[in-house]
């Protein structure tokens, strides 16, 4: 089982929803195939075949490295739908998001496993992954619509209560969730193959699940909040104890961050901090479009993500005097190294990518390069390995969840937790510690006005830390809506600063690159790129100022409104004891 995402060896039939096919529902049938439950699930090896269909649920590198884009980390032209506010009501239950295949899958499996000739350990560790991958698909649901419905089994075809059903409270499922994730990471095994789960799998996801509904339940005013996150803080403890990973590093804090999502095998240095890869092959054929597509879509980052880097002292970025009025080329100088290696530098050329040409396929003038891989920029190319979930992610969910409790009275936080979490993120790339007595950046505290209390200052840097530690990950909107800071998305999201028409040298090498003009010269100069202000390019103050990707965009937050997904139109009329969310 070399690799378990390239070599998936048994697939379950499909179905449609829940609901929609009524008492001739697919969730009632047995999968067409031959491998039923009368000659199938008789050996262990049964129940590693069955198992394997169900890391489809995984996140290939695709929805990894460009999942960011529903956030303010990203402004891309066209412009995101759910975070310009603008989504609208789906009729289908796949439109919605609203399916319930993948889950038969595992209950079927729940069902059936006993029937194997194996020992109880084996099972048992089985059972650990089809309940893993349960908690993930609920915990998946559960942040897009709220309450859901609860099924532990699959639903036999006369049994309309629980294929009607309404909606279960959210401390049901959320309970079941947690109760399934402390069974996997209590009987999965702590080692397997390569692309596999493992008990620190498990317990990396039990953390990432604590930390969201324990801050989520927190900040939007739902009871029990503290035990979620107490979760949280002890499996990602127990995941930092064990000896297993540690954070890649080569001491070299200009190239150490970008190098470690560039890698190809389990074998490759960087699964040092890697609990969970999602590995490619290229002898095998198996890649993916995403250099392809970081090449022609630009991955156009913020100017508000930009400003969340610290300088190389570890000050704040926006205490810096004229900040605001910066140009590019002068906005990357002592940095937090991160920035670099996430942000193509106007001075770099990167592969084929040239920092000062990058206005053109990144409007906002910010490049993501952070997963893009030089020796495989064209489409379909791509083999580079994804990462699931990384030690990284712990060492800030501990930081957070402590954080937390502590300051709401449970628990203590000290400089030693600091030291052990957020600092150890930032010697890797060189930048000074943060420390309990570090002032509370007033920018930051603007940006969250919720957070408050003793422990603010730090709380808002553990924010900043996440927010540069894990762009380009897939994780911003997420992180937005579990401390109701939607209203963040409805902001104008800005780029580079201009300070008005003329021909400027992005990268300082005394050469011209780019002419922001009123009108395109009949004689224009040698390599360099020319904007037509209001047409090719738009500027926050009309011919000067920061680069404005989508000018005429209204966007809007309505809370509650966009915090939850809607339920699909075809769905309600079909259910009639489920209800729709809050505003939709």
């Amino acid at each position: 089982m070399k690799n378990i995402h390239i070599l998936i060896l048994f697939v379950m039939v499909t179905c449609l929803s829940l609901t929609s096919c009524k008492k001739d529902n697919f969730l009632n049938r047995y999968p067409v195939s031959s491998l039923t439950q009368q000659n199938f699930f008789a050996n262990a090896n049964d129940l590693n075949t069955y198992c394997n269909g169900l890391y489809s649920y995984l996140p290939g590198i695709n929805t990894v490295a460009l999942g960011d884009q529903q956030s303010d980390n990203y402004e891309n032209n066209p412009f995101n739908k759910v975070v310009a506010g603008q989504l609208t009501l789906p009729t289908s239950a796949s439109q919605a998001g609203w399916t319930w295949t993948y889950l038969r899958q595992v209950n079927y499996f729940l069902q059936n496993y006993q029937k194997a000739n194996a020992s109880e350990a084996v099972k048992s560790h089985y059972v650990g992954v089809a309940r893993f991958f349960r908690a993930w698909f609920y915990f998946d649901m559960v942040k897009r619509f709220g309450d859901v419905p609860w099924y532990g089994s699959t639903i036999l075809p006369n049994d309309n209560g629980e294929l009607y059903k309404g909606r279960d409270p959210r401390k049901l499922v959320m309970d079941s969730v947690m109760a399934d994730l402390s069974f996997a990471a209590a009987h999965i095994n702590p080692t397997g193959p390569s692309g596999t789960i493992t008990k620190w799998t498990a317990l990396a996801l039990q953390a990432r699940v604590g930390l969201h509904e324990g801050t989520f339940r927190k900040y939007h005013g739902i009871d029990g909040w503290q035990p979620f996150l107490q979760t949280a803080n002890d499996a990602a403890l127990a995941v930092t104890k064990s000896g297993t990973f540690k954070l890649y590093s080569t001491g070299s804090p200009d190239k150490d961050y970008l190098n470690l999502f560039l890698f190809y095998a389990p074998t490759d240095p960087q699964n040092t901090e890697v609990i969970l890869g999602y590995y490619y092959s290229n002898t095998l054929h198996v890649t993916t479009a995403l250099d392809g597509n970081m090449r022609a879509y630009g991955l156009s980052l913020t100017k508000s993500l930009l400003n969340s880097y610290l300088t190389k002292s570890g000050t704040p970025y926006t205490s810096t005097a004229g900040y605001a009025t910066q140009m590019i080329k002068d906005e990357f100088a002592n940095r937090d190294p991160r920035m670099a290696q996430t942000v193509l530098p106007p001075t770099v050329t990167y592969g084929d990518l040239k920092g000062a040409r990058i206005l053109g396929p990144a409007p906002t003038g910010y490049q993501q390069i952070k997963y893009y891989d030089p020796a495989t920029p064209t489409y379909n190319t791509n083999y580079n390995a994804g990462i699931v979930f990384r030690y990284a992610e712990m060492l800030l969910i501990y930081a957070e969840a402590k954080a937390e409790l502590a300051g709401a009275g449970t628990g203590s936080f000290s400089q030693s937790d600091l030291d052990m979490s957020i600092n150890l993120l930032r010697d890797r790339v060189g930048m000074p510690h943060l420390t309990m007595s570090t002032p509370v950046d007033p920018v930051l505290a603007a940006t969250y006005p919720n957070l408050s209390g003793s422990l603010q200052n730090v709380l808002l840097e553990i924010r900043r830390e996440r927010r540069v530690e894990l762009a380009c990950e897939n994780f911003r909107y997420d992180d937005l809506m579990r401390w109701k800071s939607g209203s963040l998305l409805a902001q104008i999201f800005t780029g580079m600063y201009f300070p008005g028409l003329g021909t400027f040298d992005l990268d300082g090498d005394g050469q011209p690159d780019v002419s922001l003009v009123t009108a395109k010269p009949a004689t224009t100069l040698p390599n360099v790129s020319y904007f037509v202000v209001g047409k090719d390019i738009y500027l926050s103050n009309g011919n000067s100022g920061n680069v404005v990707v989508n000018p005429t965009l209204v966007k809007t937050f309505t809370d509650p409104k966009n915090y939850y997904f809607p339920l699909p139109t075809t769905e309600l009329l079909l259910n009639k004891n489920l209800t729709q969310n809050p505003g939709w």
